[in-house]
């Protein structure tokens, strides 16, 4: 089994290009929460990354705060316009 990563990064939120969404406290509290992360964080759909689901990429960390799985957080439904325009743009020619 294998999944596809974006980048993200919680730098420069205040400016979006062509393959990117963010998610932020102030601007959805319930995605943030969903989400399950600890900064406002920018996704870019145009870095990417395919990893095989295993304990390589996705341990469990060493205190387990969250119980022997590690943290996965979702993607609330009001992001979904979102997350979709942003993943067209992303597969866009240029």
């Amino acid at each position: 089994m294998a999944v596809t990563v974006a980048y993200g990064t919680s730098q420069r939120l205040n400016r979006l290009h062509n393959g990117e969404f963010a998610i932020t406290k102030q601007g959805s509290p319930a995605a943030y929460s969903s989400a399950g992360l600890s900064f406002d964080t920018k996704f870019d759909f145009k870095q990417s990354v395919e990893l095989p689901w295993n304990e390589d990429f996705f341990a469990v960390p060493p205190q387990a705060p969250h119980g022997q799985h590690p943290k996965l957080g979702s993607l609330h439904a009001s992001m979904m316009r979102s997350a979709e325009a942003a993943f067209r743009a992303s597969k866009a020619r240029d």
